[in-house]
């Protein structure tokens, strides 16, 4: 592949021929010069960070992590401790949901902050505000952001532009559904036939109906209308804050018009995001589609239908991509052990021997570049959920299908009051029939701006 190919690629995965010569393993920096094997642009095992040891086993000292998943945690550090053996990883088991709180406490006390840090995607923007986490840019990190795709750059930066964490894992999302109901009631369950069956939101709702009208009403298309909404909204990446100023109008409206015109199409269910109603959904057949980034692969689907390997699939929304979740990586500013801190975070999400563990281990897919121009064997071979997805590869569907048509989205501290928000309004609306999304949308407004009473809302 040239090089002028793959300068469109960096910039976003504009075409999905350019991403299939980039899974045959080529390399370039935009120049007609061919770079060196070591080099970033070339695809090789060098690393982000310019400050990294020519020894590592020169870099020593304890580093301190918090984060829920213990199982990935125990095995990327006995990985990392191969190339880094005087280097201690100390991990802290601490609940998401207590997270920000216990990591506030520490800090107000100066007593108990890690050294990594974890910014879940329900309080990544409320993290990235406290102003907490170095700048991966400057000394003695040196981060190339040029190194990572393009879109993800806006996740992992602050209010000023500045990179401050990296990503755990790509979080592109498409729509996980139910094979045997597709075949059943549409008589496909080829993904390629349903991206054309539903390229349009208008033709996911005339599907719904019909499939509602097939069945006797027995399977609709969503669990509820909080799935239908975060493709809805992670569709729309326009950036919505600036300073105290929050376009509610902008974000919001469109995407809240489209999720009434399902519920009044009647082709949504009733159930409440994480309620154990919608996990007993999964295996139940009742519904056709779940959204899923990589991650939910392992922990929604197979998890809440353990017994349904080969009944699912994978197929990208209509209209484009999303995301769905995702966990920033930063170092506390006020660390002791930045150097030792880098070096895992570097080994465990960036570089191409930790991404490959990761992703043959647990279906994780690193940001890198590198990882995608260097590993077509791995992206190739069948992943840990490829067989319970009916044999697709799921890798390959969402770095061609998927990743193309994501953008970045500047990340706040109103994150999280909007989600907060719906998350209270959107019960109500399954209820009450009567609400329209005009209705819904000026409610929305004056419930954001009780909780937000900072805030400039339009």
């Amino acid at each position: 592949m040239n090089n002028r190919k793959l300068g469109k690629w960096v910039g976003g995965f504009t075409s999905l021929a350019l991403l299939a010569g980039l899974l045959a393993a080529c390399g370039g920096n935009g120049k007609e010069a061919t770079p060196s094997a070591s080099s970033p642009a070339a695809g090789g095992n060098a690393s982000p960070s310019a400050s990294a040891p020519a020894d590592p086993t020169q870099l020593s000292g304890t580093v301190k992590v918090w984060d829920w998943d213990e199982a990935f945690q125990n095995g990327m550090i006995a990985e990392f401790n191969k190339k880094y053996p005087n280097i201690k990883v100390e991990v802290t088991v601490v609940n998401p949901n207590d997270y920000l709180q216990k990591l506030q406490s520490g800090i107000a006390s100066g007593s108990d902050v890690p050294d990594v840090i974890l910014g879940e995607s329900a309080y990544r923007g409320k993290l990235f505000d406290l102003d907490v986490l170095d700048n991966l840019e400057s000394a003695p990190y040196n981060f190339d952001k040029s190194t990572v795709l393009d879109y993800v750059v806006p996740y992992v930066s602050n209010s000023e532009g500045k990179v401050i964490a990296v990503d755990q894992t790509l979080t592109p999302a498409g729509f996980a559904f139910r094979r045997d109901l597709a075949k059943e009631y549409w008589g496909t369950d080829d993904p390629a036939e349903l991206e054309s069956l539903l390229s349009s939101w208008d033709d996911f709702i005339a599907k719904g109906k019909e499939l509602k009208e097939k069945s006797g009403g027995k399977v609709l298309m969503f669990p509820g209308l909080g799935d239908a909404y975060i493709a809805l909204r992670g569709q729309n990446f326009v950036s919505y804050v600036n300073g105290s100023d929050v376009d509610l109008t902008t974000k919001l409206q469109a995407p809240l018009q489209k999720l009434f015109e399902m519920r009044d199409a009647g082709i949504l269910g009733k159930n409440e995001l994480w309620t154990p109603a919608w996990s007993a959904s999964m295996a139940k057949g009742e519904f056709m589609f779940y959204p899923m980034a990589p991650w939910g692969a392992k922990w929604h689907i197979s998890a809440n239908d353990p017994e349904g390997s080969g009944r699912w699939g994978l197929v990208k929304a209509p209209e484009g991509g999303f995301t769905r979740g995702g966990t920033a990586i930063g170092i506390y500013k006020d660390s002791k052990v930045k150097e030792a801190a880098w070096a895992f975070i570097e080994f465990a999400y960036l570089s191409d021997e930790g991404s490959a563990y990761n992703f043959q281990t647990f279906g994780n897919m690193t940001s890198s570049k590198s990882f995608y121009e260097t590993q077509q064997a791995l992206i190739d071979a069948p992943g840990p959920y490829d067989e319970f997805f009916g044999g697709q590869n799921l890798a390959k569907y969402f770095i061609e299908k998927i990743v193309p048509d994501m953008q970045g989205e500047s990340q706040s501290k109103y994150d999280s009051v909007v989600d907060g928000v719906f998350n209270a309004l959107y019960p109500l609306w399954t209820k009450d029939a009567s609400i329209t999304a005009d209705a819904a949308l000026e409610k929305f407004k004056t419930e954001f701006k009780n909780k937000a009473s900072d805030a400039t809302v339009k």
